[in-house]
């Protein structure tokens, strides 16, 4: 008889990647409102559910981790004038999968997150002219682009 036992630290992975995503976050600093608002708002979640761990993972499921401030994207890929440290995101993916790409697939992808502040941002453009102009002319397009957050994408190998 032989026994096969599959071991997924799913939960270690996903503690190191929040810890990753911290590291890499800006902190804010001076005049900022809201210092560390955006280190402190990764949001884990399963199978698009927020969620506070990952213990009820499956073969098949899928994990993602993003933010739900409307300026994550602008970290992510910048506007010109960012001073902060660009691409949190996109660095955390390839530190996270060199450390557990054996493990588990971990890509740098955007996932739409609505709800909060991002979705209230998105949509309040949906009448704008220039929200008309972009995504074909699709001023709902256009919202639900804005809706996507970087993210990390987790699922087991």
């Amino acid at each position: 008889m032989r026994l096969i036992f599959r071991f997924l630290p799913m939960q270690d992975i996903v503690a190191f990647a929040i810890e990753t995503l911290r590291s890499l976050s800006p902190v804010g600093q001076g005049s900022d409102p809201h210092p560390g608002l955006y280190r402190d708002s990764h949001l884990v979640f399963l199978n698009g559910h927020v969620v506070q761990d990952v213990g009820a993972f499956k073969i098949g499921d899928q994990i993602n981790i993003s933010n739900p401030v409307p300026y994550a994207r602008k970290l992510e890929i910048g506007n010109g004038k960012m001073q902060a440290p660009l691409h949190v995101y996109e660095d955390a993916a390839l530190i996270v999968a060199g450390r557990y790409g054996n493990r588990a697939g971990i890509k740098f992808v955007f996932m739409p997150v609505r709800f909060g502040d991002v979705s209230a941002y998105a949509h309040s453009l949906v009448g704008q002219t220039s929200a008309r102009q972009r995504r074909g002319g699709n001023p709902k397009g256009y919202a639900d682009w804005l809706a996507r957050q970087p993210a990390l994408e987790i699922k087991a190998r």
